[in-house]
């Protein structure tokens, strides 16, 4: 901006000012571009501000969908935590109670927050989200409840059998490449279970009902279905 203008015959010439070393600085080409950038990271933020809106309705409306088209069983989360998303997704440092919600594993609420690092035998208290990946040591459902705000699909599962075990490390690890993955043991579940977990959404059965293409479908069809946060 200009402090003032002056009419002169002579030509105009960009105004230097000596800096500490004696070298002449162009100020005003200087304030224009700093005058330029910062109108530019206004409107960036507008934009971003904006996205974030769509992005929290888009995530409202994945929550309430009650679509039977939709694998797994629906839980009305915003009737739990009086409201819509944000509502039913704060961060806490405390044990949460998820029984409310009538199926265990949960599928979504209060949740933790923080770095975990990737071993959960040795995760800091109150952490999440867990790095995607395949586990053989459980995760705490506080810390997986963070993995699915942010849009993935988990995989929980209690059961001596091996071969069960073997399969279901085979289809997420094929897809983990392209997809936000979790999977863990939940021995607090009852024994020989599979549960398939996303936002709202859960498909819970024994491990006699298990085939490739019920996980398989599940994850290509709820894993980042909900995704507030863009990832």
């Amino acid at each position: 901006m200009s402090r003032g203008s002056r009419r002169t015959n002579r030509a105009r010439r960009t105004p230097k000012r000596l800096d500490s070393q004696g070298l002449q600085l162009p100020w005003v080409p200087i304030a224009i571009v700093a005058g330029v950038a910062a109108v530019i990271g206004i409107i960036v933020f507008v934009v971003l501000q904006s996205g974030s809106s769509k992005d929290t309705n888009a995530a409202v409306k994945a929550e309430a969908d009650t679509s039977t088209a939709i694998p797994g069983q629906w839980v009305d989360l915003p009737a739990i935590y009086s409201g819509p998303y944000p509502a039913t997704g704060g961060h806490v440092s405390t044990q949460v109670d998820y029984s409310a919600q009538g199926v265990d594993p949960p599928v979504g609420g209060p949740h933790w927050s923080g770095s975990c690092g990737e071993d959960p035998t040795t995760a800091p208290a109150f952490c999440g989200p867990a790095p995607k990946g395949i586990y053989r040591e459980p995760w705490e459902p506080e810390t997986l409840v963070h993995n699915m705000e942010h849009g993935f699909a988990v995989v929980w599962y209690n059961t001596d059998d091996t071969a069960i075990r073997d399969q279901l490390e085979a289809l997420v690890g094929a897809a983990l490449d392209d997809k936000l993955l979790v999977m863990a043991p939940y021995p607090e579940m009852e024994p020989n279970t599979i549960a398939l977990t996303s936002w709202s959404r859960i498909d819970k059965f024994p491990t006699s009902d298990f085939t490739p293409d019920r996980v398989t479908n599940f994850i290509d069809v709820n894993e980042r279905r909900f995704n507030p946060e863009h990832f």
